[in-house]
């Protein structure tokens, strides 16, 4: 197997192409400022600017679709800025089922709610594994992942091991959206548990775009072989796996 690249290398590299028009890659630019400026060509829209953080987010109520709204209200999370929680309330009531837009939906809702946050804990807290059909998500990977960074300090590392195995379930599932759902909680879940279903990952068909970069990227936080991962992958893929790596780099 080669030898990973080098982050700041691909960084320098960096080239707008169609194919990066990404919300994921825009959020995870923001905080890349030689990537936010190079990226900065390809957002054409208010959202997009405002997910790279060149300027304020729109109000959620004037975006036309669900993901529009939630990505809106990331937008404005990510800038610091306030979100109303009965919007956020709304917007997850739409979302539940929505293998996409379910996870952020959540996520924001838990940000901005201390009572949807009690609710995550008391799902978490109940020692019980439900059955999950493969290809759908159940609400108890959803409070895991929107909201786990909050509470699983708190749980038993034998329960936050079944737990972790129970989300791994899910990576296809953000690898299709590129939602970058278990970015936030990659360093509170247990690390054996995730290392050998994101390899299994590397032969997944049907993924977008940037998808095994950021499972590279999952991959090389928890300190397992992102090699493989990105061997599967194209240029995209090291461009998300260099950005997710990156952003969560202390600026100077």
């Amino acid at each position: 197997m080669p030898a990973l690249p080098d982050v700041d290398a691909v960084i320098a590299e960096l080239q707008p192409r169609p194919e990066l028009l990404r919300p994921a890659v825009f959020r995870l630019a923001r905080r890349v400022p030689r990537a936010q400026a190079v990226l900065s060509v390809l957002a054409e829209t208010p959202l997009e600017r405002a997910l790279l953080g060149l300027s304020a987010p729109p109000g959620p109520h004037v975006q036309p679709t669900l993901g529009d709204k939630i990505l809106a209200c990331q937008a404005r999370l990510d800038q610091g800025l306030a979100v109303d929680p009965a919007v956020a309330a709304a917007l997850e009531a739409e979302a539940e089922g929505d293998l996409e837009w379910w996870v952020p939906a959540a996520r924001v809702h838990l940000l901005v709610s201390p009572a949807r946050e009690a609710r995550v804990r008391m799902a978490l807290s109940h020692q019980e594994l439900p059955y999950v059909f493969p290809g759908e998500l159940h609400p108890l990977q959803v409070a895991l992942l929107a909201g786990g960074d909050r509470v699983v300090q708190a749980l038993h590392v034998d329960w936050l091991r079944k737990l972790t195995e129970f989300a791994a379930d899910a990576l296809i599932l953000d690898g299709r959206a590129l939602g970058l759902w278990f970015w936030p909680i990659l360093r509170f879940l247990d690390e054996r548990k995730l290392g050998r279903p994101l390899k299994k990952l590397a032969r997944a068909r049907k993924l977008p775009p940037g998808a095994l970069g950021m499972l590279a990227a999952y991959a090389d936080r928890i300190g397992a072989k992102a090699g493989p991962l990105l061997a599967a992958g194209d240029e995209v893929d090291r461009v998300v796996w260099a950005l997710a790596l990156a952003s969560v780099r202390p600026r100077a």
